[in-house]
């Protein structure tokens, strides 16, 4: 039996790349993945545009499964190291002139769809006025 355990914080070698994420040789032996949407805190279109085959990384442990399956995190190192200020969900939202970070995948998403809902929202008093 493995004597990695969860939230653990491990080294490994890039041992192949794929569309859904990457393989990682741990130096332990075994062989965990770091899914697509654990490769960064940016949005990821490409894998390999990330992580090239050959590459040693640190990577969290986030599970391993009754079957052995090891899930990994190189995007729960990154926001650990970021400031608590800098960390989703938090910061200074009022500008202040200072430069914008960029905004991750799912920030993005949350705009996008509060915006959608205003839009339908408006379509349908609308529709409803005309009535």
């Amino acid at each position: 039996m493995s004597e990695l355990k969860e939230g653990a914080i491990v080294s490994g070698e890039v041992i192949s790349t794929k569309p859904f994420g990457a393989f990682i040789k741990l130096e332990s032996g075994e062989t965990g993945l770091v899914h697509i949407s654990q490769v960064s805190s940016k949005y990821v279109e490409k894998v390999e545009d990330e992580l090239q085959v050959g590459a040693t990384v640190k990577v969290k442990v986030l599970s391993i499964d009754p079957a052995g399956k090891i899930s990994l995190s190189i995007k729960a190192l990154q926001e650990e190291q970021r400031p608590p200020r800098e960390r989703r969900g938090g910061g200074d939202r009022r500008g202040g002139g200072r430069a914008k970070s960029p905004e991750n995948f799912e920030d993005m998403m949350k705009k996008w769809m509060k915006s959608s809902e205003e839009r339908l929202s408006a379509l349908t008093a609308k529709q409803k006025k005309n009535r």
